[in-house]
C-alpha cells in the first residue's frame, strides 16, 4: 500500500487525503447535477459541500475518539492532531446535522435534498473507502487465508498477515447503491424514498462487514458502527413506514 504519494519536509500529501479530496468532489458534482435536473438552485450545492467538509472530519474525528477513549486519555494532543483515525458514520451523522442549517437557508425541503445528497454520498462513500484501502489506515479485516486475503506491509497501520480488504468490500457495494438510486430516482416516490432506502442499505452492509473488521466491541459483543448501523436501520424502517402511511392518507 502507498500511505504518502509525495514528502518534502513539513509537506506531506497522503494517498487518503487525495482521495477523500476525490470523494468529496465527485459528490459535490453528482449532487449538483441532480440538483440541476430537479429545477434547484444548484448553489445549495457549494454550500452544502463548504458546510459538510469541515463537520464531516469533526464528526468522524469525534466519533473515533468515542470509539477510543483508552487511547485518547493516554495521548490526547497526539489524536486529534493525527489525520488518520476516522469514523465514517460520525462523519457522515454530524454533516447531516450542519447541512440541516443550510436546506432551511434555502428554504428547500430537507427530505427533498437528501433524496438528491443519497447517490453523492453512496459515490462519495465508495471513493472514500478506496482511500482507506490505498493506504492501509487499519480498517481492513480479520486475519484471512482465502482468495481475498491482502496484506497491508506499507500502510499507516501495516501488517504483514494476510487480512480481508474489508475497504474494497464496502466501496464495491456502495458503488452498486449508488447505481441503484440512480435508476430509483427516475421514479415518482414520495420525498425521503431515496435516502430512507440509501440508509437501510448501508446499514445492512456497515452491520455486516464489522463481522470480519478489526474493531473493538463496546457493548452486546458489537462494534460502536454495529450500534449505529442498527439505529439507521430503524430509522430508515420509520421513515419508510412513515412514507407508507402519509401515501395511504393522500
Amino acid at each position: 500500500m502507498f500511505p504518502v504519494i509525495f514528502q518534502y519536509k513539513a509537506l506531506t500529501i497522503t494517498t487518503f487525503g487525495v482521495l477523500l479530496g476525490l470523494a468529496f468532489y465527485l459528490a459535490f458534482l453528482l449532487l449538483e447535477r441532480e440538483m440541476k435536473l430537479r429545477g434547484k438552485n444548484h448553489e445549495m450545492a457549494s454550500t452544502i459541500l463548504i458546510v459538510a467538509i469541515p463537520s464531516a472530519i469533526i464528526g468522524a474525528k469525534l466519533f473515533h475518539i468515542i470509539d477510543n477513549l483508552e487511547q485518547f486519555f493516554a495521548s490526547p494532543k497526539d489524536m486529534i492532531l493525527s489525520g488518520d483515525g476516522l469514523s465514517v458514520y460520525g462523519g457522515i451523522i454530524v454533516a447531516f446535522a450542519a447541512c440541516y442549517f443550510v436546506v432551511k437557508k434555502y428554504k428547500e425541503s430537507y427530505l427533498e435534498t437528501a433524496d438528491m445528497v443519497a447517490p453523492a454520498l453512496a459515490l462519495g462513500y465508495a471513493v472514500g473507502r478506496i482511500g482507506c484501502h490505498v493506504s492501509g489506515d487499519g480498517c481492513f479485516g480479520v486475519v484471512t487465508d482465502s482468495i481475498f486475503t491482502t496484506s497491508y506491509p506499507n500502510g499507516i497501520v501495516p501488517t504483514s498477515i494476510g487480512v480481508f480488504p474489508t475497504p474494497l468490500f464496502e466501496s464495491f457495494f456502495s458503488f452498486l447503491v449508488c447505481a441503484f438510486l440512480l435508476n430509483l430516482r427516475k421514479r415518482e416516490l414520495p420525498k425521503g424514498t431515496m435516502i430512507f432506502t440509501y440508509m437501510l442499505l448501508n446499514a445492512v452492509a456497515r452491520f455486516a462487514v464489522e463481522f470480519i473488521r478489526v474493531n473493538p466491541k463496546v457493548a452486546f459483543s458489537l462494534t460502536q458502527a454495529q450500534i449505529i448501523a442498527i439505529v439507521i436501520f430503524v430509522l430508515g424502517i420509520a421513515g419508510m413506514f412513515y412514507n407508507f402511511r402519509k401515501k395511504q392518507t393522500a
